[in-house]
């Protein structure tokens, strides 16, 4: 069940960071990142049970109010590989069309062609740019977009 985060329950912040801690090391977001999200953009869990086994989170562009920033998605390592991180990402993105979001951006690794392949294949972004060293020396990224519709089933 994908759910919707409006609520801030420490127990329930601390499954979140270790999901993305188990994902992105020390890359991942912490408590002080993860909770302002939670407030003020937009986290949606997928549990299994009462178990959160994936994370997603998005905030709104102020340059343009009707998209969204993919900040980062997760699922638990012993359940990656069997489509919930897809279904994560599609029940998100037809919530965020159903608010009026348009357009859902995110950067991605060029050397993460499993990421690029989900993103492109299964859920309909396209490349739209390329960041050099966009967080920091060597650590380049792909720009990916996603034009969003309420009638639009993500493939």
């Amino acid at each position: 069940m994908v759910e919707l985060v409006n609520s801030v329950v420490p127990a329930e912040v601390e499954r979140m960071v270790a999901l993305e801690e188990e994902a992105f090391g020390p890359g991942g977001l912490n408590a002080w990142t993860l909770v302002p999200l939670i407030r003020h953009g937009r986290v949606f869990a997928l549990r299994s049970g009462d178990d959160i086994v994936g994370l997603v989170q998005y905030m709104r562009d102020w340059e343009n109010p009707r998209t969204a920033y993919l900040v980062g998605v997760s699922v638990a390592a012993r359940l990656r590989g069997n489509g919930l991180g897809t279904r994560l990402l599609r029940q998100s993105l037809q919530r965020l069309a159903a608010e009026g979001i348009t357009r859902v951006e995110l950067t991605v690794s060029p050397a993460n062609v499993a990421a690029i392949h989900v993103y492109e294949e299964h859920l309909g972004f396209t490349a739209v740019a390329y960041r050099e060293h966009e967080y920091g020396r060597g650590e380049n990224r792909l720009v990916l977009a996603l034009e969003l519709s309420n009638a639009v089933e993500y493939r």
